[in-house]
């Protein structure tokens, strides 16, 4: 934790950090981590803008969802709570299932959003299927989507060794380990080795298939806010952006060089730099 950022509960249980003042953006964070993946970025983004990291529910220090784990009802709940925090309209921003939930918040409230930004990640359900077996280089980076979704046995074979996982994980999808914070991957270690937490995280992949339906039926209306998609240069890369012309009307973005799937702590000042000129070009047309 830090001096730069308060904690915070919002309604529902869910846990947040608050800095700054000014207009609200909103940063979701994803599996296996927990809002303190953006330490780096708030105090950037607090010197203009009144932020609110959140884990969503069931994530980090946040309590278990109510009503399932498909990414509309998250969504639907992330949404009630922030517009009784701090109503008004916000930037949000989506990081790996963070960024599936962002997209499905966007779809069903686009009146609540100045914009929207999705950092890594891929919205289920709008992209073309794979064929399996994944080549082993693809292997590597999608596995944990069908063994996550096993029933039971995902939680027999990580218990006690949480910290191996994520490891793994980060060793595996990271370009640049060494700047990934040892203090954030403790966090995670600390959060999800509470009694349910690694259950709460899989849910959500066992929710992907709901989350496809919902998200196709969504993606016959084109997003109407401006849309800004950065995928890591080994991570998502610049398909993100690709994938997002069809679902929204405003789409601009790219790749961030020398980054893996952490966009956020591998590249900090980079995508700090992005938000902060995007948030800025989007409020000089309003």
């Amino acid at each position: 934790m830090g001096s730069m950022w308060k904690e915070t509960r919002l309604a529902g249980g869910i846990h947040g950090l608050t800095a700054g003042s000014g207009t609200t953006v909103v940063l979701l964070s994803g599996w296996p981590e927990t809002a303190e993946a953006y330490s780096e970025i708030i105090p950037q983004l607090a010197e203009k803008h009144q932020v609110l990291a959140l884990d969503p529910p069931g994530l980090g220090g946040s309590d278990p969802a109510a009503g399932g784990y498909d990414t509309a009802n998250i969504a639907k709940s992330l949404a009630d709570a922030v517009k009784s925090f701090m109503p008004g309209s916000i930037h949000l921003v989506g990081h790996d299932v963070g960024g599936w939930i962002a997209y499905a918040w966007a779809a069903q409230f686009p009146e609540q959003l100045r914009s929207l930004t999705l950092l890594d990640t891929a919205v289920p359900g709008t992209g073309a299927p794979h064929t399996f077996p994944l080549p082993p280089e693809l292997n590597v980076k999608l596995w944990q989507f069908c063994f996550n979704t096993l029933p039971g046995l995902p939680e027999i074979l990580t218990a006690g060794r949480e910290r191996e996982l994520f490891d793994w994980l980060f060793q595996q999808k990271s370009e640049r380990l060494d700047r990934i914070p040892q203090s954030n991957r403790d966090r995670y270690v600390e959060t999800y080795t509470r009694p349910g937490a690694m259950s709460r995280g899989f849910a959500y992949y066992r929710a992907v298939a709901e989350s496809s339906k919902q998200n196709q039926e969504f993606s016959k209306t084109k997003l109407p806010m401006p849309v800004l998609a950065w995928g890591g240069q080994s991570g998502v890369g610049e398909r993100l952006k690709v994938a997002l012309v069809s679902l929204a009307l405003q789409v601009e973005g790219g790749t961030i060089e020398d980054c893996g799937h952490y966009v956020m702590e591998e590249q900090p000042d980079v995508v700090a730099h992005q938000l902060l000129q995007f948030f800025e070009k989007v409020e000089a047309r309003s």
